[in-house]
């Protein structure tokens, strides 16, 4: 399969016609279609993007909040704040989303390499965001490991002229929440960002004390034909943690946390650095290059049910050197876009625990090139491919083996095709293969060694159109991910095994309408066919995956500087985490509504924001566990009730 899809990659680039007109295309930026900012790039692949016109409508306070209820996308959030690790889960990957949907901030990888640990989202402030765009697939070619579900790209703001703002926000569970952020752009070439948040908590649940630091500093320097940047952040996050609940605990008192976690909790340091460079070439070749660090230090105590577990500690530095080189070239009277580049990443981890030790040294190789060509004013092809290589260098004192070294190859390649017969519509098809390489923590068990699992690999087939224009935008895609040696955690066996053969199909609709020049309404409705293929499990559903889910959005401009916003959100049923057998009680559906809405004049914003406003009692996540006689059960994280929130703004 592999063969074949580099074949059509290599016959893509090649294609050559001649004669043919400048199509007419739609002025939009996208940086994730090749990961260069290009305009209207006609990428064979379903894309949205948040802008952040649609971020302040929406009244949301974080990242999680906002794309909750985006088609394709099922928000798992444990403590229902946004912090603690909320995964976001595209193409029906339940326990293991946080492994396969990637999460860039300005195109740098949120998502670990070498361990399981959550991508975190909290460290940037909505307000300091331009838009997010979201890849709905496999973008195995483009991004390379974990880019299996889809893509989620963040992108910050650059300044324009001097801005300064300051927001405070008080909500339910005695919330507090300070942003503050001065920018400003000279004539000399010269702009520079610094932004702030701090926020504290008492969270929904008992032991679930939330306090919380960031800061972020950004220089860039423009100059005809270059630009340079450095970035500096630091985030510092303390949360005590509560764990799940048993059902008749969850009966008694939805708020409470087992007597045994009463001393459990992570403290999470993170530093990062950045340093890039743009420089044009010539007329039709410009250099990319992104150098990046970041020290994540980390203490952290999970307790079991039969007894509390002493602290941990866990040390993460990761080192990525990503260069680009992209041409524009003349083409059949358009421009074909090619890029060449490269991933390097280099990762140091370890963990210190009552149970033991555990160290890797990764390293990760992968060069890539893609090209998006024109083969008329109608039809154009993208087409590439991928070598990636992981060395992993494991001491281990938990695995019986003790580790030892574990490297592994992957080649992989896109074919697809784009279609535009006028400037409102485009109609694209492609194939695009995926892998994902095992972490240390998938590789190794307390309970014995899993001897390396396989790495995990894919395909998926998608199928869309779109349409937009001035009074609205309509996007269908239909899709068939197919995966080899899926990784997940089998809690009978307690560690991680290569399931069988695993598929996932489904349809995600996207609807968003300007009905009344004050009335916007957006439609996002996803199906997903999540199961095991083959083995004893064949049939059964994967895990915290959603059949259905649907949300409707509405924005209501009333009078001048009034916005008011209002979310329905539906979530059907899911298999509790880790019950590949489908044999315990499933995670009820659930509908919630939102309101929110804000006021603006004279530079002041005044904001208020009602979550669950009927008040539905849920769990958006639960998965088996082992109660202190070690009988496996089913158990849940209860979800926030109705709560309310007010934040007062100023820019300056």
């Amino acid at each position: 399969m592999q063969r074949s899809i580099l074949l059509l990659s290599i016959l893509g680039i090649t294609a050559n016609q001649a004669g043919a007109e400048v199509p007419t295309v739609l002025d939009t930026v996208v940086v994730s279609a090749t990961r260069s900012e290009q305009v209207s790039v006609p990428t064979p692949a379903s894309i949205s993007v948040i802008t952040a016109q649609d971020i302040e409508r929406s009244g949301a306070r974080n990242v999680t909040e906002l794309l909750r209820g985006r088609a394709g996308i099922q928000v798992s959030d444990l403590y229902g704040d946004g912090s603690g690790g909320a995964v976001f889960d595209m193409r029906g990957f339940g326990a293991t989303a946080g492994s396969n949907t990637l999460i860039l901030i300005d195109g740098r990888r949120l998502n670990n390499a070498a361990d399981i640990a959550t991508p975190d989202v909290t460290t940037v402030a909505l307000k300091n965001i331009e838009r997010i765009e979201i890849i709905e697939g496999s973008a195995g070619t483009l991004f390379g490991n974990q880019a299996v579900g889809g893509v989620i790209n963040i992108i910050t703001k650059r300044p324009q002229e001097f801005h300064a703002d300051m927001d405070v926000s008080v909500g339910s569970y005695d919330s507090r929440t300070l942003t503050t952020s001065v920018s400003d752009r000279f004539d000399n070439g010269i702009s520079y960002r610094f932004a702030a948040e701090a926020r504290a908590s008492d969270n929904y649940r008992d032991n679930n004390a939330l306090e919380y630091q960031n800061a972020v500093g950004r220089i860039d320097y423009e100059h005809t034909g270059s630009r340079i940047f450095g970035e500096i952040q630091y985030t510092n996050e303390d949360l005590e943690t509560p764990a799940a609940l048993f059902a008749e605990e969850l009966k008694e008192d939805r708020r409470q946390s087992a007597v045994v976690y009463a001393d459990d909790f992570q403290d999470t340091d993170t530093l990062v650095g950045r340093f890039g460079l743009s420089q044009d070439l010539s007329d039709i070749w410009s250099l990319d290059v992104e150098l990046a660090y970041r020290d994540v230090d980390r203490k952290f105590a999970n307790s079991f049910r039969s007894g509390p577990v002493p602290p941990a500690d866990q040390t993460r530095d990761v080192y990525t050197l990503t260069p680009r080189l992209i041409g524009t070239l003349p083409m059949n009277g358009s421009e074909a876009i090619f890029t060449f580049g490269a991933d390097l990443e280099k990762t140091d981890y370890h963990l210190r625990s009552s149970l033991g030790t555990q160290d890797v040294d990764q390293l990760i190789q992968a060069y890539y090139v893609q090209g998006v060509i024109p083969l008329n004013p109608k039809w154009s092809v993208t087409a590439g491919g991928r070598w990636a290589k992981v060395s992993n260098d494991i001491t281990d004192s938990f695995a019986f083996a003790g580790g030892g070294e574990l490297d592994d190859e992957v080649t992989v390649g896109t074919f697809g095709l784009t279609y535009r017969p006028e400037r409102s519509w485009r109609l694209f098809a492609r194939a695009d293969e995926n892998f994902r390489f095992a972490k240390v923590d998938e590789h190794t068990s307390v309970f014995g060694s899993t001897d390396g699992l396989k790495n995990q690999t894919g395909i998926s087939y998608e199928l869309g159109g779109e349409w937009s224009g001035d009074l609205g935008r309509v996007l269908l895609t239909a899709y068939r991910l197919e995966l080899d040696d899926e990784i997940s955690y089998d809690p009978a066996l307690f560690h991680n095994v290569n399931l069988d053969s695993t598929m996932r199909k489904g349809l995600i609709l996207e609807v968003w309408a300007k009905v009344h020049t004050d009335v916007d309404v957006g439609v996002y409705y996803s199906y997903v066919d999540s199961e095991t293929d083959s083995g004893s499990f064949a049939g059964n559903r994967i895990p915290l995956v959603a059949e259905h889910s649907a949300s409707l959005m509405v924005d209501y401009r009333p009078i001048p500087n009034l916005d008011l916003h209002a979310e329905l959100l539906y979530v059907g049923d899911q298999v509790l985490g880790g019950d590949f057998a489908n044999e315990f009680p499933e995670l009820d559906d659930y509908t919630l509504f939102t309101l929110s809405g804000e006021y603006r004049i004279n530079g002041w914003s005044f904001e208020a924001r009602v979550n669950n406003l009927f008040d539905r009692e849920y769990s958006e996540t639960g998965s088996t566990g082992y109660d202190a006689g070690f009988t496996l059960r089913d158990s849940y994280f209860p979800a926030p009730e109705r709560n309310f929130w007010l934040k007062v703004g100023y820019d300056f």
